[in-house]
């Protein structure tokens, strides 16, 4: 129970026994008083009758003696009245039984009220004839007592709310900081560190207030050191110091990531630029002649292919720019590249060092199913195309289209509807195994496999592309979910977490979403040994879905992870702002680690940062012993690939 609801109800405890002791004091005072005036009433009425009864018994009239009763007693006021003789006879004797109207029989029980006998001597004379005894009848008192403790106890139950209202408002008054000092906690365990704005005005409150401020602002300004440190060193490994775009190194990786990614697109369009003659250039005018040109044409890149989802900006080499444009069609591609050339000599024409340089820009399609060596190759034969042209050259080469196998694209939608309908998947899972000395498994990754009409298992890479060209990732995705929980419910007790990826098409679609979160829910407590991931592309492009199924992951017990990660300049902002159960570097790193030395800094930078933020790093694509030992190095938690076992 909340702090402010255990001390709302202790006060609330001690201020309702206060007025219950309010209430039997003011009704057991009330109940004397009546008593007392019963008393009086009946002592009055005793008094009164005596007087009358001494000339009626003083001549021995036992009959007008009754009448004068009767006179009294037909009044209702009295339970009973007796008139006795010198030796204690009755001589006339009138009572009614009690009757209590409108009252509980509780309340009559709980609160009896005495009703004490009036009595007075009947003389004539110094003659004593005997005596009057008078008994009030309570049922009128009994019925003023019970409306006055009724009235009293609405009042008691008026002034109890309007005084626990109060309470509440003044608990929220004085807990707010509290309440700010919780929220803190929570933030800074989700590893966002604000600050407090209120002050409390108790000493106590407002000197832990100050302690978790400083402690916030502490702990983030390491964060965030260790965070530029990281970010400096992953520009420094794939980022071009001159123009901001991606250098040699950034846009090969990225390039490969793309055409072997878990990223599926139809057709991509690679801009190369080269700058003829800019040393010749440099050698007369200076370098910061050649770095405007330079600058300006990255700026053109920026303003023309910024606004598409996926890009690849790069200074490939010293006088050499590469622009990769994925997922896009022919005629946008077309248009783009023509807009750019266009901008570009617009933006260059008042520069006058540009007149002593070529600018020659070549085009050429790819698609998914090309090796990057093709790519390049392609790339390099449209910039010598543009040169031959003219001095300042343009060349667009032709797109030939061919599909992946002897396959057509129906043919492919026919064979996975099929596929789909009849249920023919199967499930490989690869394992994650833990890189220090205990190599515990730590995850088995589950993987996709269509089965042909003739039983042999058709790769991800084969039918994943055009299951994503024709929208039906979400209904693969629903069979291989299927496939998994199957698996995690018949798995016994201790055996590793399952990890399957879902795709970008998915989480962005609302059918797919609501059936996703109806079966993990009636997964129960398997679902502690799932893992959700999503590529970092898909993260980054689809954020606001991401972040959605990865909170009702975890509400759950289940953990998310972002695959494929590393390479996207947003990957740093997005481990601070998704704070994953772990990440899975993009393969090219693992290879990267072992051609390129200076990559362990960067990834040792990056593992700490992750460390720091209770994320997990697993490399993908492990395939040597080299590798592990560099892992290890740099503080790597896992790893997964064919050096600790293939996919069965």
């Amino acid at each position: 129970m909340r702090l402010r609801n255990q001390l709302f109800w202790v006060i609330t405890s001690l201020f309702v026994a206060v007025l219950m002791v309010i209430l039997l004091v003011s009704t057991a005072g009330t109940r004397r008083y009546l008593e007392q005036q019963l008393a009086s009433h009946a002592q009055d009425a005793a008094s009164a009758l005596s007087i009358s009864l001494s000339e009626s018994l003083g001549k021995s009239d036992s009959v007008f003696a009754e009448t004068q009763v009767l006179s009294v007693f037909d009044r209702g006021y009295f339970q009973r009245i007796d008139v006795l003789d010198t030796q204690r006879n009755v001589i006339v004797t009138k009572a009614l039984p009690t009757k209590i109207e409108g009252v509980p029989i509780w309340f009559v029980q709980l609160m009896p009220i005495h009703t004490p006998a009036g009595e007075a001597f009947i003389g004539s004379g110094w003659r004593q004839l005997g005596k009057v005894l008078v008994v009030s009848q309570p049922t009128y008192a009994y019925q003023h007592l019970w409306r006055t403790t009724w009235q009293l106890l609405l009042w008691l139950l008026a002034i109890c709310l309007v005084a626990l209202l109060l309470l509440q408002v003044g608990l929220r008054l004085i807990l707010k900081p509290l309440r700010a000092i919780e929220y803190t906690a929570h933030e800074i365990q989700a590893k966002k560190f604000i600050q407090i704005d209120q002050r409390p005005k108790a000493p106590e409150l407002a000197s832990v207030v100050m302690a978790m401020n400083q402690m916030s602002k502490r702990v983030g300004e390491m964060l965030d050191a260790e965070t530029a440190r990281a970010e400096s060193l992953r520009r420094q490994a794939f980022e071009d110091d001159a123009t901001g775009l991606a250098n040699r190194r950034g846009f090969e990786l990225r390039l490969t990531e793309l055409l072997t990614g878990e990223f599926h697109f139809d057709l991509g369009l690679v801009i190369s630029v080269e700058l003829d003659d800019m040393r010749l250039l440099n050698r007369h005018a200076g370098f910061a002649a050649g770095a405007g040109i330079m600058q300006t044409l990255a700026d053109e890149a920026r303003a023309t292919f910024g606004h598409l989802p996926s890009t690849i900006l790069a200074r490939s080499n010293e006088f050499s720019f590469s622009f990769v444009l994925a997922d896009i069609s022919q005629s946008q591609a077309t248009e783009l590249a023509q807009a750019f050339r266009a901008s570009l000599m617009q933006a260059l024409s008042d520069n006058e060092f540009s007149q002593q340089i070529g600018i020659q820009v070549g085009a050429v399609f790819f698609t998914q199913r090309d090796s990057r060596s093709d790519v390049f190759a392609r790339a390099d034969l449209a910039v010598e195309t543009a040169r031959q042209s003219e001095r300042n050259g343009f060349a667009l080469l032709s797109f030939q289209p061919q599909e992946s196998s002897s396959l057509g694209s129906f043919a492919w939608r026919t064979l996975i509807a099929t596929a789909l309908t009849e249920k023919r998947w199967r499930l490989l899972t690869q394992p994650v195994v833990a890189l220090d000395s205990t190599k515990l498994l730590l995850q088995s990754e589950c993987m996709a496999r269509l089965v042909d009409a003739h039983g042999a298992l058709v790769p991800a890479a084969s039918f994943l592309p055009m299951a994503a060209r024709h929208r039906l990732m979400p209904d693969i995705d629903k069979a291989m979910l299927t496939l998994a929980f199957d698996h995690l419910k018949a798995a016994p007790l201790g055996a590793p977490m399952l990890a399957v990826n879902l795709s970008p098409q998915s989480i962005a679609d609302p059918t797919f979403v609501a059936w996703f979160e109806r079966e993990l829910t009636e997964l129960g407590n398997s679902v502690e040994r799932l893992a959700i991931e999503i590529s970092e592309f898909g993260a980054i492009r689809n954020l606001a879905a991401t972040v959605s199924v990865k909170d009702f992951v975890q509400s759950l017990g289940g953990q998310f992870g972002i695959d494929h990660f590393g390479l996207e300049p947003q990957a740093l902002t997005l481990l601070r702002e998704m704070l994953p159960n772990y990440v899975k570097l993009t393969g090219s790193l693992s290879a990267d680690l072992v051609a390129v030395e200076t990559s362990t800094d960067m990834l040792s930078s990056f593992v700490s940062l992750a460390h720091s933020l209770d994320v997990m790093v697993i490399a993908q694509q492990v395939e040597n012993k080299a590798q592990v030992t560099t892992l290890r190095a740099t503080k790597v938690d896992a790893g997964q690939g064919y050096y600790f076992g293939a996919p069965k």
